[in-house]
């Protein structure tokens, strides 16, 4: 073990300590959720977005979040709630044939970061997607800002368990450090490969040294994967970047002059276990309401000659 992986092997306790709002963020958590069980008001989605901010340990902007409702308000009653990565049609679709009529969503609901109406009415389809959704009565509540940086349960760690690559070392935020074990990088890359099978990834991309050994492997969630960051500031030895976080003709070139082994994967795969944990929390939470996960995959297929 390097002098540098020494001093980041914190342990579980002090690596808690060590991420900001995270022992606030824990300990609040129960006392939101007895408060909820105790009462007989009628849910309504205002309840779950305050239930939702009172997890914030700190990192959330709220003048300034995407963590707010695409439709309907804070006093629609919520009979079921179905949360999902992304607030697809055919998701949202799903969710009312579970009888849902909360939908919480990690992603956009109008193919941009803030759902403003420049995309929707330009496109017919965006307008006929907005119809519908008005149409269903659905309330749909954005949980991004907050949940890419929960610690534990959130994005970043939800996507270190999905590859099995043990407990952080170091990070917090967005950006986590994992030991690598010495392990060859093409080694880490295929037993990535082995876990996202069956989430539809056809396969996990690769550029740099197969060969080179593995120390320090660092991970960031969805668009957020800065290559050159994780060198300079957490000292990888690999990266594994999102499709949506890794530009090819600067990150992909800098790792073919260098050798610097970069894995990318669809940016979906990253942060779906993450949704995964979102509902098993509002299940605990609610307990008077149902709450499913809409399960999301690979958003592509590969065709081959």
């Amino acid at each position: 073990m390097t002098a540098d992986r020494e001093k980041g092997a914190i342990g579980r306790r002090g690596f808690i300590a060590s991420v900001p709002g995270l022992a606030a963020a824990i300990a609040a958590a129960p006392t939101v959720m007895k408060a909820t069980d105790g009462s007989s008001d009628p849910l309504t989605a205002g309840s779950v977005r305050d239930y939702l901010s009172s997890l914030d340990g700190g990192w959330v902007n709220a003048e300034d979040t995407v963590d707010t409702f695409k439709a309907g308000g804070p006093d629609n009653p919520v009979s079921a709630i179905a949360v999902g990565w992304m607030s697809y049609t055919w998701a949202l679709e799903k969710a009312l044939e579970l009888e849902c009529n909360l939908f919480i969503t990690h992603e956009p609901t109008y193919y941009n970061h803030r759902d403003s109406d420049k995309v929707i009415i330009r496109f017919e389809q965006a307008r006929r997607k907005r119809e519908f959704i008005e149409s269903s009565g659905l309330t749909i509540l954005r949980c991004h800002d907050l949940w890419d940086q929960f610690p534990v349960e959130g994005i970043p760690t939800s996507w270190g368990k999905t590859l099995d690559l043990g407990e952080p070392v170091e990070g917090g935020g967005y950006y986590y450090v994992y030991d690598g074990g010495g392990r060859k990088a093409a080694d880490i890359a295929r037993h990535m490969a082995s876990r996202l099978s069956a989430m539809g990834q056809p396969g996990v991309q690769f550029i740099g040294e197969e060969d080179r050994a593995v120390e320090r492997l660092v991970l960031g969630c969805g668009a957020i994967t800065p290559m050159f960051e994780f060198i300079e500031k957490l000292g990888a030895e690999m990266a594994i970047c999102s499709d949506d976080g890794f530009t090819y003709w600067r990150d992909g070139a800098f790792a073919v002059d260098t050798g610097f082994p970069v894995a990318i994967v669809n940016h979906p795969l990253t942060e779906e276990n993450g949704m995964k944990q979102l509902a098993f929390r509002l299940k605990q939470a609610f307990p008077s309401v149902p709450v499913h996960h809409i399960p999301q995959k690979c958003m592509y297929k590969v065709f081959t000659a």
